[in-house]
């Protein structure tokens, strides 16, 4: 009897003090019935008094002598935190909003049930708050919040100050064995090139590594874990249903983590993509926080959109989650494209260092250019089934022997990467090239290639608007131009590849009569892939849009009038690098299907050759030509089409460029030309 007076009157000398903390804030007290057990205390169960639980007249967190609590204890502690963290507008903190992915009516995007532990709390964070610190000090099964959200466990103990002897005794090993195996300590943000070769690609990849504490005798990166977010695609799924359904969000997006020499093999083996490695200057608390959160992603998947809800946007959130004062997501709109989130992250200061990872690809041209062509194709000759390395060798110099090798052995490895070859010939013949080059005394030959002057986030902004002045057909003209995304042949080259990339690429023209929609790109795309001495590689393009053209209301070429028409193109060809890159051209065959009122039955269909040329005079000088001869079908005539752009960089985000335009058929013409002024942001 005595000790249930004891316990009764420590409980409601707690329960005066919380009143007296904060009465508006407090809800519904509970009764003292429903805070007693009905199973006598043992000398293992403490009763809480006053000293015990120590309050101060502020919001300084309860500090617990006991190990053990009883369940009046933990009701008490309860309350108590669950009142602090409505003083302190948690629920509306936006770490925690963050955690759990909320939308602009504060109700979050993830649908995967088991992310929350109120039924409510998808839609109320208040109720999940809640019911997380009631689990935190009450759970101590598997299903533990501290097993399950640690990031969110962390952040709440650190918010409220709760002492590890408040929170139930749980046993986290499937958790801890996990993180202790990634090892965080630094992280590095990654981005891969653009790559032409797949539609989800084209404007790069941006991940992150996990880096463990380095070590000045071991080099770790590669060993590292590197986390991705990416769509959730099936295998040999068609390129036009991969790029509709990628753009339409019908991919779900997710984490993963993989050691970073598997995605070093994929891009830069297999799709031949230079990797620049961006080291992050966020704190080993941070990176922590960061990857306990990334626990709490499994299962959770998104709806993955190319042009924005995409793997940067993704990073994006996850940088915000540790530096909410960033709020780096709300900085993108209508398209997060990787390379300008690179350069958001470079712009809050977080970039502390900067490493240039090239591809394999990258490495045989650098032997290229420093042997010369006629060298790659010898070494090239080393990789046929039918030639002995050994024979074809044996009249070199000691060090052309080696050089040789070693060239031969990246071909190879590249090919039998890329499935070019037999697996068990590759398998063989690189064996046989490694013990032939063993058997030689000399340095090695190959040189590391020399990092670009530029890195991708010194390179222009993805979007332009642009002005010029010029005159049409002798009339004068004023033009407007926007793009939305992302590199032309006439851009600054500084952190681009070769190639063209154009997203709603739109100009209108305004005449002293008229107003008009020159044209507008919805897509284009262009992939320039040079032949070398080791391969012989595609180049392509395709073009989606509309455009005005010179015919009359008959359909026919016009000197005096234009016409809007839809266009769609594509061109299959082979292009070449001359004078040490910096002149590239390409030889092609091109179709284009036009389609509007003022054509002949609404149609008009040509095929032609095409001779395309940019030259990069300069970092700051350079030019794009084009030469087109279109056989058209309703005519049954030839027409010559030719542009050519010469454009000024004043740096990497301002340009002036003079552009000119020539059509002729049936000895007549028709030219425009200007001269303008292009901003990139």
């Amino acid at each position: 009897m005595i000790k249930i007076k004891t316990i009764t009157m420590a409980i409601i000398s707690v329960w005066a003090s919380l009143m007296a903390f904060d009465a508006q804030a407090i809800p519904t007290p509970l009764s003292i019935d429903e805070l007693l057990t009905d199973k006598p205390l043992t000398d293992e169960t403490s009763v809480i008094t006053q000293s015990d639980l120590k309050l101060n007249d502020s919001s300084q967190p309860a500090t617990i002598t006991k190990t053990k609590l009883s369940l009046a204890e933990r009701s008490a502690l309860i309350t108590h935190y669950q009142i602090l963290a409505k003083q302190q507008q948690l629920a509306s903190h936006k770490v925690w909003q963050r955690l759990f992915y909320v939308n602009n009516k504060h109700i979050s995007r993830v649908e995967y049930q088991d992310f929350f532990l109120h039924p409510k709390g998808k839609q109320d964070l208040a109720l999940e708050l809640d019911e997380t610190i009631a689990q935190l000090i009450n759970n101590d099964g598997e299903r533990s919040p501290q097993c399950r959200f640690p990031a969110r466990t962390k952040w709440l103990t650190d918010q409220l100050g709760i002492s590890p002897e408040v929170l139930a005794q749980v046993d986290c090993s499937e958790f801890n064995t996990w993180y202790q195996q990634i090892n965080p300590h630094t992280m590095t943000l990654i981005f891969a090139s653009d790559y032409m070769g797949n539609p989800g690609s084209m404007f790069g990849h941006s991940l992150l590594r996990l880096d463990p504490v380095k070590d000045p005798n071991k080099n770790m990166d590669l060993v590292a874990y590197a986390l991705n977010y990416a769509a959730m695609t099936p295998p040999n799924e068609n390129s036009a249903a991969y790029a509709l359904k990628g753009l339409t969000g019908k991919y779900s997006g997710e984490y993963s983590l993989m050691r970073y020499f598997h995605k070093t093999k994929e891009y830069g083996d297999l799709e031949s993509r230079d990797m620049w490695e961006y080291e992050l200057s966020l704190t080993p608390e941070e990176v922590s926080f960061l990857v306990r959160h990334i626990w709490e992603m499994k299962n959770v998947r998104f709806p993955y959109y190319f042009m924005d809800k995409n793997c940067s946007y993704a990073l994006l959130g996850l940088v915000d989650l540790v530096r909410p004062e960033l709020d780096l997501q709300d900085k993108f709109h209508w398209t997060v494209v990787p390379i300008e989130t690179v350069k958001a992250i470079k712009n809050a200061g977080l970039i502390r260092d900067t490493h240039y990872r090239p591809a394999l690809e990258t490495h045989l041209k650098t032997q290229e250019r420093q042997h010369g062509q006629a060298f790659g194709r010898l070494a090239h000759r080393l990789t046929l089934p039918k030639i002995s390395p050994q024979q074809e060798i044996a009249q070199q110099e000691a060090k052309q022997q080696a050089g040789l090798l070693e060239m031969a052995y990246d071909d190879l490895y590249l090919q039998h990467a890329n499935k070019k070859t037999d697996n068990s010939f590759a398998q063989a013949r690189l064996r046989e090239l490694l013990v032939l080059r063993s058997q030689l005394d000399v340095p090695k030959q190959r040189i590391t290639p020399k990092r670009p002057n530029y890195d991708p986030s010194q390179g222009h902004g993805d979007k332009s608007w642009g002005i010029n002045v010029g005159q049409m057909q002798g009339e004068p003209m004023v033009t407007l131009h926007h793009r939305t995304a992302y590199h032309g042949f006439s851009d600054p080259f500084m952190g681009y590849a070769t190639g063209q990339l154009l997203f709603l690429n739109g100009a209108v023209s305004v005449t002293e009569d008229k107003v008009r929609l020159d044209h507008l790109d919805l897509l284009s795309v262009h992939a320039v892939n040079p032949i070398t001495s080791y391969k012989r590689p595609r180049s392509w393009g395709a073009d989606f849009g509309f455009r005005q053209v010179a015919v009359d209301d008959n359909g026919q070429f016009s000197t005096k009038q234009t016409h809007g028409v839809g266009i769609m193109a594509a061109q299959m060809g082979y292009a070449k690098s001359l004078l040490a890159d910096k002149l590239v051209c390409g030889a092609y065959a091109r179709g284009e299907l036009q389609l509007g009122k003022a054509l002949d039955k609404g149609v008009h269909l040509g095929i032609s050759p095409k001779l395309h040329c940019t030259a990069r005079l300069s970092d700051n000088l350079q030019g794009v030509a084009s030469i087109n001869a279109p056989y058209w079908q309703d005519s049954q005539q030839w027409q010559i089409q030719s542009d050519a752009e010469l454009q000024y960089n004043l740096n990497p985000n301002h340009a002036l460029r003079l552009t000119g335009t020539h059509e002729s058929q049936n000895g007549q013409s028709w030219h425009k030309l200007s001269l303008g002024y292009h901003w990139y942001y």
